[in-house]
């Protein structure tokens, strides 16, 4: 049973490898159509960024228990797969394992890189947008039609009236 908790969680990691490929090339996608301005790729990339996410989720809960089960055989302190490769007698899912935490990382850590360009890129375009609609005289609703410069400037209604 031990060797097959350990293959499981190699074809578990194998999994969430292409999964998080997957998010990896979304997100450039989505990159790209936020560059362009292409509002209808965007919306087809977000229908199907919650779908990725749903699969994360399942995908990780198996991890998880599938980990978890393996500390408490193990008697392990934590459910790491650092941890889990360290009591690993079979070598091939040892070096599976290995690999496979590596991969992780490093889509985690470019999902990440991307994930920060995707904040200041819609950032940017709502601060354009903005001022696109000043400039045109469309002044934030929660001004009521002043902005401060020129509310500090009007007399207040009590000097009006006397």
């Amino acid at each position: 049973m031990e060797h097959n908790s350990f293959n499981n969680l190699v074809e578990i990691l194998k999994s969430q490898v292409i999964h998080y490929t997957d998010i990896r090339d979304t997100l450039s996608q989505e990159r790209t159509a936020v560059t362009s301005w292409d509002t209808n790729t965007m919306f087809e990339l977000n229908k199907h960024k919650e779908q990725l996410v749903k699969k994360e989720k399942l995908l990780e809960e198996a991890r998880k228990t599938l980990s978890q089960r393996l500390m408490q055989e193990h008697n392990l302190e934590d459910d790491t797969i650092s941890s889990i490769i360290e009591v690993c007698d079979d070598e091939k899912a040892r070096e599976d394992l290995t690999n496979l935490r590596d991969n992780l990382l490093v889509l985690v850590s470019e999902i990440s890189q991307i994930t920060v360009s995707l904040k200041v890129l819609y950032n940017t375009n709502l601060k354009i947008m903005h001022d696109v609609k000043v400039r045109m005289g469309y002044l934030p609703s929660n001004k009521y039609g002043l902005d401060n410069k020129s509310a500090s400037s009007l007399p207040s209604s009590l000097q009006v009236i006397g």
